[in-house]
């Protein structure tokens, strides 16, 4: 695959230019939500939790948090039924182990209130509501995963796992041997934008006319188009969790990208390690230059969206995330990069 390259003298310029043109494709025509009323509280669970190591009152917690706690004792950090006679005895020993404590000391250090988050959150919220106005705000709490799911979405609630955004440097990463390319995400600004990814691909789940890598592409493409409607000041670099110089890779190399994937015949194909080398992270594309980021496949997949989107006007943000048909709606794009 050969791919282009910038001229050193002129690379400065070039970021900065892309920055602005990110920024302007960022602030395009959008509606008017700012006399919708919505207020977003999360729930600091993780608090409410360790408190049981002073004050040992889990039927108080049970039910304050009635919904909650059952699938995060299950599901998230996997210590069974909260009903079960004995567990208390399993509740503490994640209370009380010291490398748990530490990490609630550095959540509780580095997120002493959400204020940021929840006006984040209200703001994507409010768009929601004017897209999808039948769909109920859930409920948010924040809680400490032992470095398991970032987001967990569960019918009426979201939870948010503060361990997984501690920052890049965090040192737990690095003893938990968390690669560069994914520790780069685990920051704050991430997490508002985290969860409404994750309520897409909730809401809106992946059920093709056909598992191919086009419907993958297009699919994920989708969502992206959705998490930047619903944030509408994201620039595209930080929507596909690039930096700008990543952005910029992609950008110069658009036609080299599909005519890669054309060319190895690899659009149309089921196979399952073919899929996730063009949508999973990782430190690059596989098959690609060490240069090009990871998800290229979802960055061409979105631009295909964008294209169809600008050639039907008409089409809804409703219609598009209901529709499944994704070869249809690369052939109606007419993508040409």
């Amino acid at each position: 695959m050969s791919v282009k390259h910038s001229s050193p003298t002129f690379h400065f310029l070039s970021i900065l230019l892309l920055v602005f043109a990110f920024s302007c494709q960022s602030g395009k025509q959008k509606p008017d939500v700012s006399d919708r009323d919505l207020t977003i509280k999360i729930q600091r669970f993780e608090k409410d939790l360790f408190a049981l190591k002073q004050h040992p009152d889990l039927e108080q917690l049970k039910q304050k948090y009635k919904d909650v706690l059952p699938l995060y004792s299950n599901k998230v950090i996997g210590l069974g039924n909260s009903d079960d006679s004995n567990y208390m005895e399993y509740l503490n020993k994640f209370l009380f182990d010291s490398t748990m404590c530490m990490v609630y000391d550095r959540v509780i250090e580095k997120f002493p209130t959400l204020e940021k988050q929840e006006k984040e959150l209200a703001n994507a919220f409010k768009y929601i509501s004017y897209y999808f106005p039948n769909r109920p705000i859930p409920q948010f709490f924040s809680q400490i995963s032992g470095f398991n799911q970032s987001i967990v979405v569960a019918p009426n609630w979201v939870g948010i796992s503060l361990d997984k955004y501690l920052g890049s440097d965090c040192e737990f990463y690095g003893y938990l041997g968390t690669p560069m390319y994914a520790r780069s995400n685990m920051i704050p600004k991430r997490i508002a934008q985290d969860v409404i990814l994750a309520y897409a691909l909730t809401e809106f789940p992946f059920q093709p006319l056909k598992d191919d890598l086009i419907s993958n592409m297009v699919y994920q493409g989708k969502i992206r188009y959705f998490v930047q409607s619903m944030m509408p000041e994201k620039p595209e670099a930080d929507v596909m969790k690039y930096s700008v110089e990543e952005l910029e890779w992609c950008r110069e190399n658009e036609e080299q990208i599909w005519g890669y994937i054309i060319e190895q015949k690899h659009l149309f194909s089921s196979e399952y390690r073919t899929i996730i080398k063009y949508i999973n992270d990782g430190p690059f594309t596989q098959g690609m230059p060490s240069e090009s980021p990871s998800r290229t496949g979802i960055w061409i997949g979105w631009q295909i969206v964008n294209d169809y989107m600008e050639k039907h006007p008409k089409y809804s943000l409703s219609q598009l995330m209901q529709e499944k048909d994704y070869a249809m709606l690369l052939r109606e794009s007419a993508y040409q990069p």
